[in-house]
């Protein structure tokens, strides 16, 4: 994509101009922060799938009634180290800060803790809620299902979404560790956001047409038949993802569902998902396992690299460089999405975005 079809916008630009289309539509404003913000991180770290580009799919689904614009979460049971919760339907960047702020807060009271939420929506990136329960000293996992649009391994019926997971871990001197992916090759969203690129072109091995068969063709890929990362081995956790976010969550799974919202199936709106942390002051104590994390980095960077390689990289190390480049130099945008998210801030008499 070349500069030319590029806007770099500030962070709290963008943040403001979307927090007010979803303030326009009735989301309250400390909950309109939230979603954003969650937006607005995936972006900065260079997760553009999960970043503004959202912003149309919420909007249109506060417009048609299918999301609510105003979130409340409920527990369903609490068992101490083990709570159940209901999203209602609302925005699941509420939810999910909810939910982790309990999960943190229980393991620091029982050493373990797992939250689990049913009729939750779209979550955004998981590593915005693994992220701060690492830094609180935990370890953090999260894992969500949704809507059945990818076949299981050798199959053609969509029966799992792209079922993501997330773990982060704190360092001491070193950056946290974050890992955070779908059980697909790459998340759907990508697929999207390379449509509204105009790329022409994808990665092989990261979706199939309609039909099933594997295209690099961005026009014909689907977002919703998806290719499965490793394999059968991708497709393995996929299924735990599923058994946790769904089953155990009390949620909606494969072609079962337990929800109140109308789009089901393939167009399946509520999701479940369960995040599980660790005080890990509770296990090897928490300064010792700092020094051992950075150790185990340092001993990951000064491996001997191998031919071509220039640097050897622990997960979400880059998302990390990402992050204090685009706090400097802004966000980089196609030209084709400031447009969207224009025309949608022009229903509620705000100017084009970044122009002013």
């Amino acid at each position: 994509m070349s500069d030319s079809n590029v806007v770099h916008l500030d962070h709290d630009v963008l943040r403001r101009y979307e927090i007010t289309i979803l303030e326009g539509l009735g989301v309250p404003s400390d909950q309109a922060e939230v979603v954003v913000d969650n937006l607005v991180e995936a972006d900065l770290r260079g997760v553009d799938s999960h970043g503004a580009h959202l912003i149309e799919l919420y909007v249109d689904r506060l417009r048609s009634g299918h999301l609510r614009p105003v979130t409340e979460v409920s527990v369903i049971r609490d068992d101490g180290a083990t709570v159940m919760m209901d999203g209602g339907i609302g925005f699941g960047q509420v939810s999910g800060v909810a939910a982790m702020e309990l999960a943190v807060e229980r393991a620091k009271a029982h050493g373990v803790a797992a939250v689990t939420v049913r009729e939750g929506t779209h979550l955004g990136a998981l590593a915005y809620y693994t992220l701060p329960a690492a830094e609180a000293g935990c370890f953090a996992m999260a894992v969500q299902n949704g809507p059945a649009i990818v076949p299981p391994f050798g199959g053609r019926l969509g029966i799992f979404s792209t079922n993501p997971f997330s773990w982060a871990v704190p360092a001491g001197k070193e950056l946290p560790v974050v890992y955070d992916i779908a059980t697909t090759a790459v998340a759907g969203n990508k697929i999207l956001l390379a449509k509204k690129r105009g790329d022409p072109t994808i990665p092989e091995g990261w979706a199939n047409d309609d039909m099933g068969r594997p295209t690099t063709d961005t026009a014909t890929a689907s977002a919703q038949n998806l290719c499965w990362f490793g394999g059968y081995k991708g497709f393995g956790i996929a299924l735990m993802v599923e058994v946790l976010s769904g089953i155990v969550a009390g949620s909606s799974f494969g072609h079962t569902e337990q929800t109140e919202c109308e789009l089901v199936g393939n167009r399946r709106l509520a999701k479940g998902w369960m995040f599980l942390t660790l005080d890990l002051e509770r296990f090897c104590g928490l300064d010792r396992f700092r020094e051992q994390m950075d150790q185990l980095i340092r001993d990951v960077h000064s491996t001997e690299r191998a031919e071509g390689v220039d640097r050897i990289y622990v997960p979400g190390e880059i998302e990390h460089e990402n992050r204090a480049k685009r706090l400097a130099t802004g966000i980089p945008l196609p030209v084709a999405l400031v447009e969207e998210i224009s025309a949608i801030g022009a229903d509620f008499g705000l100017p084009p975005l970044g122009s002013v």
